[in-house]
């Protein structure tokens, strides 16, 4: 359904739901909370364009 609505590629796709529910995981444990050199890493901020190194060739 996400394919079809957004003309993506299932690997784009696959690749943003993935960091989604990093967000997600992040949030349920409270990582904001954390002084710890991993929970920093779920908290950082990317750039736009994390996943363009992500193709449909590269992730066979």
């Amino acid at each position: 359904m996400v394919v079809e609505t957004t003309g993506l590629d299932p690997v784009t796709i696959k690749a943003f739901l993935a960091f989604g529910m990093l967000l997600n995981n992040g949030a349920a444990l409270q990582v904001a909370e954390l002084d710890e050199p991993w929970a920093e890493r779920v908290r950082t901020r990317i750039r736009p364009g994390p996943f363009d190194h992500i193709t449909t060739g590269s992730h066979r």
